[in-house]
């Protein structure tokens, strides 16, 4: 056995029974989905006629730099039922059970997707139990259930353990994040144009929730600076005195997001916080200019 391979299993407390997966959609960093054996399926993104397939080669690091040049708005595929299977397959190599955990089923096909798969894998992975958990959030929100089920998974906790690690931080988690235009969601024919046109003739930055399923706006400040604020507002109301997961999020808006992430660090009791780019599967359909944040309370 190679070194690298004894130093990561001494890691673990007992041996692994769980595997964990998710979709690229949550847009967890491959560091940390490697050090805790997450795997992660790829979402499809179509832009101008080019489809990607997400991964470290995607060609996606320019994504939004090409949204706001593309002159159709792109389209987005969940991972195909093949691709699920592709994931379980390797997943099923070092666990005897796979807890699947998709994007909110009532925004995407992923699950789905992710259900036609396990179905196909009774046969192909007949001593494998599959299942797959509808997580009812999305973007950051979905990676703190995802990675916080994979360290359950990681220590050596079965399936019944995992899965209601996942169910109780699904239960708690919240997202909270203000967008730079309504555009490209009216693009998507979810907001009608008149709202647009109001929001950019008073500089109206939506402010958005996404908790227990739902999405809704929350406010409607008339800068950045204010929605920013409103943000912070909303993460000391839950989170003052509590031990927090956090993952601020950013449709290239890299400054702001980093920003929040240092007063995060400085006012929250934090045990886990990260950055990262709001992936492109979800940034298609708000646009860029995005800053959120995602976080959950124990």
């Amino acid at each position: 056995m190679n070194s690298a391979k004894s130093s990561h299993q001494a890691g673990r407390l007992t041996a692994r029974r769980v595997a964990v997966v998710t979709d690229s959609a949550s847009a967890i960093p491959a560091r940390m989905a490697a050090a805790v054996d997450l795997g992660i399926a790829p979402m499809e993104i179509t832009i101008d006629g080019d489809t990607y397939v997400d991964g470290p080669s995607s060609g996606l690091e320019s994504f939004y730099d090409d949204l706001r040049r593309a002159q159709r708005l792109p389209t987005t595929s969940a991972p195909k039922p093949q691709v699920w299977l592709e994931t379980f397959t390797r997943a099923s190599k070092d666990a005897d059970s796979i807890l699947c955990i998709t994007l909110a089923s009532h925004l995407s096909a992923a699950y789905d997707s992710a259900r036609v798969a396990a179905e196909l894998a009774g046969q192909e992975l007949s001593g494998t139990e599959i299942r797959v958990f509808d997580s009812t959030a999305a973007a950051g929100s979905q990676a703190l259930i995802a990675l916080e089920a994979a360290r359950a998974a990681y220590r050596g906790a079965a399936l019944e353990e995992v899965e209601s690690v996942a169910r109780h931080v699904s239960s708690r988690v919240r997202l909270v994040a203000y967008l730079d235009t309504l555009e490209y969601i009216h693009r998507g024919g979810r907001v009608p144009r008149i709202a647009v046109w109001a929001s950019q003739l008073l500089n109206i930055k939506p402010v958005m929730q996404f908790a227990k399923g739902k999405v809704g706006v929350i406010a409607r400040p008339r800068s950045r600076r204010r929605a920013y604020e409103r943000l912070l507002r909303s993460a000391r109301s839950d989170l003052a005195g509590k031990k927090a997961h956090v993952n601020v999020m950013h449709a290239d808006a890299a400054e702001e997001a980093s920003a929040l992430l240092a007063t995060v660090g400085d006012e929250f009791d934090c045990s886990e916080m990260f950055l990262t780019q709001f992936h492109p599967f979800m940034g298609a359909h708000t646009g860029p200019g995005l800053v959120g944040i995602a976080y959950w309370a124990e």
